[in-house]
């Protein structure tokens, strides 16, 4: 099987982290980064601005054709308008996915704090100190948007039997219960 092409998509309209393991342009290289879309005044309750930043740089991070994209479920609490924003950013974006053809997953966050940690209750430094410690000698991982995507990203990997590094059997249940689409990959 060829080396898999995978996103892992930590989405915010406020900090999305952003993983991959090729390119835009397709080139294998792993990289993370944490996009940071402004806000603008709106005349509506939807911030299409921010939300047509944040789409637009997936798209561009896209354009390597991945055979998943791994998405952080989102947590819908009742913070006001909040969760709703959230959930029409994951509306548009698996929208997106899906007009191309392009699988996704939803992983629950207690999926991506047990991969990485081992503990799916693990605070947001405990998950980054962990990500640096097993993925920071391939890339930079500043922030605990970017190790949340790229938790998800190393699970996907994992899931499909292509895993980044060795993972404990103790992070390695993570992968249990997710309901992970078959690929058409040769």
């Amino acid at each position: 099987m060829r080396p898999l092409r995978v996103i892992g998509l930590d989405l915010s309209l406020t900090g999305t982290g952003i993983a991959a393991t090729h390119t835009g342009a397709g080139e294998p290289r792993l990289w993370c980064t944490r996009i940071s879309p402004t806000k603008r005044r709106s005349t509506t309750k939807i911030d299409h601005d921010r939300m047509h930043q944040a789409v637009s740089i997936i798209m561009g991070a896209a354009r390597m054709q991945p055979d998943v994209v791994a998405i952080e479920e989102p947590l819908l609490l009742d913070k006001g308008d909040t969760s709703l924003r959230l959930a029409e950013l994951h509306g548009a974006v698996k929208h997106w996915l899906w007009a191309r053809s392009i699988p996704y997953v939803d992983v629950h966050l207690t999926k991506v704090k047990t991969y990485a940690t081992g503990n799916g209750g693990a605070k947001k430094d405990v998950v980054l100190a962990a990500m640096i410690a097993r993925y920071g000698s391939r890339l930079h991982i500043g922030t605990d948007d970017e190790a949340d995507a790229m938790s998800l990203l190393a699970a996907a990997l994992d899931a499909y039997g292509q895993p980044l590094a060795d993972v404990p059997d103790s992070h390695r249940r993570a992968l249990s219960g997710v309901e992970w689409p078959k690929l058409a990959v040769a």
